[in-house]
């Protein structure tokens, strides 16, 4: 598919210019963007393509100086106090992300704020604020009124109800709405040093675990029909949108639709490089270019995408499937480690073995806390079987508590040949279709 292989070439382009530490003033991408066209129309596809990419380039790089542009010029030791009207972007056990003057985001490191405020939140912060830290003095919080934070609210509120241990309730409550304020931090610190804090946030594997579960039953009540296509797009876009419709989220809910959308018409999967572009565009779209400022969605983006280049499944049943579980979690461990360590501070050499090891846990958990929200007998044997499952889910974390590292520079030229190694090993599954 031409035009699959060029989307993907176009936008992998546009990023890498993007990302490249420099950007340039004026919009040359014009220049090669309309000979290519031209050249194109003419019947010279070779070099209308070549000058496509180029343009992409270029566009990258003049979006890169654009947006730096919007920065604040302020140097991080500018003293600032006041009043503070503030959007929520996230909260943690140490403190929240918040958004002020039209979406620039500092962070906040104060835990009962943390503790007080939900994604969507607004929030009154009396302060000072220096470069991208705002030390909170006072605070007032204005709960969201949209429907989604709503549902979210009283759905924690049963499960507060419900469950018994705040262990249990924060991990269910993060698994299931993305709600992720209320881990203890010894709990966040052990999901941090195995390398599963993915785990914890609702992103793609989340998404595609409850679209999974949602196919299988509409196509036992609906056979392979329509139908149970629609609904399972519905019923998907629907837990995107409670979730908080983060951008790793989105991503996997507009992958899914395509390839479930695709299945059902041609029987087969489609060019996962153009659905993964496509993806990548919406979201730019649709967030004006501040997805790419955004960790989770690089760390989302990357993933996927390292799995779609240098992914390989085993043949055999249990064996294979742990087998290629395993190796997922090796190239994804590899690929992102830079991102990983430039983020978090450190590496787990661990987090392959502990991310297989933790998926039961983390399925039966989804499952149980789902069941809780029932009555009677149901409910209060669901939330028992939960304290039990995080018990011992977190009891072999524990054990799984390596030594951490930290990404150096000299370490490139390692992670260069690990890359090339997976790639000649993923290549024995057919490493160049991918492109066709």
């Amino acid at each position: 598919m031409i035009f699959g292989k060029l989307l993907f070439l176009i936008t992998s382009l546009f990023l890498l210019g993007y990302y490249l530490p420099f950007g340039v003033d004026y919009p040359l991408w014009i220049i090669p963007a309309s000979a290519g066209l031209i050249a194109a129309i003419a019947g010279n596809r070779r070099y209308g393509m070549l000058l496509l990419c180029a343009s992409s380039i270029l566009v990258g790089l003049y979006w890169n100086n654009n947006q730096s542009g919007e920065h604040y010029e302020e140097s991080p030791e500018t003293y600032r106090r006041g009043v503070w009207s503030c959007r929520v972007e996230t909260s943690t056990t140490r403190g929240a992300l918040l958004s002020i003057e039209s979406g620039r985001k500092v962070w906040s490191s104060d835990k009962e704020l943390a503790q007080s405020v939900r994604r969507g939140d607004s929030v009154l912060v009396l302060g000072s604020l220096r470069g991208h830290f705002l030390d909170t003095w006072s605070f007032r919080t204005i709960q969201s009124n949209a429907l989604q934070n709503r549902i979210r609210r009283v759905i924690c509120g049963r499960w507060r109800e419900k469950l018994l241990s705040r262990e249990t309730i924060s991990l269910v409550s993060a698994l299931l709405a993305g709600e992720r304020a209320a881990i203890p931090t010894r709990t966040r610190n052990i999901f941090q040093i195995t390398g599963t804090s993915h785990l914890l946030a609702v992103s793609g594997l989340h998404v595609g675990i409850i679209c999974a579960i949602i196919l299988i039953i509409a196509r036992r009540v609906f056979g392979k029909t329509w139908l149970a296509v629609f609904i399972t797009i519905l019923l998907m876009s629907s837990y995107v949108f409670l979730a908080g419709a983060r951008a790793s989220t989105v991503r996997a809910g507009i992958m899914g639709m395509f390839i479930l959308i695709a299945w059902q018409a041609v029987g087969k999967t489609p060019n996962l490089l153009f659905i993964w572009s496509f993806a990548v565009i919406i979201l730019i779209i649709l967030t004006s270019g501040s997805v790419l400022n955004d960790i989770g969605a690089q760390m989302s983006f990357s993933a996927v995408l390292s799995l779609i280049l240098l992914g390989r499944s085993f043949r055999g049943n249990i064996i294979g499937k742990i087998l290629s579980v395993i190796y997922a979690g090796v190239v994804v461990t590899l690929c992102l480690a830079p991102l990983v360590s430039s983020t978090f501070g450190a590496v787990s050499p661990a987090a392959p073995i502990a991310t297989v090891i933790s998926l039961p846990f983390m399925l039966t958990l989804m499952a149980l806390g789902v069941i809780s929200l029932s009555w009677g007998f149901v409910a209060a044997g669901a939330s028992i079987l939960a304290e039990w499952t995080v018990f011992i889910w977190l009891e072999i974390l524990y054990s799984l508590e390596f030594r951490t590292f930290e990404f150096k520079e000299w370490m490139l030229a390692i992670w260069f040949a690990g890359i090339i190694m997976l790639l000649l090993f993923s290549r024995r599954r057919g490493f160049f279709r991918r492109f066709r």
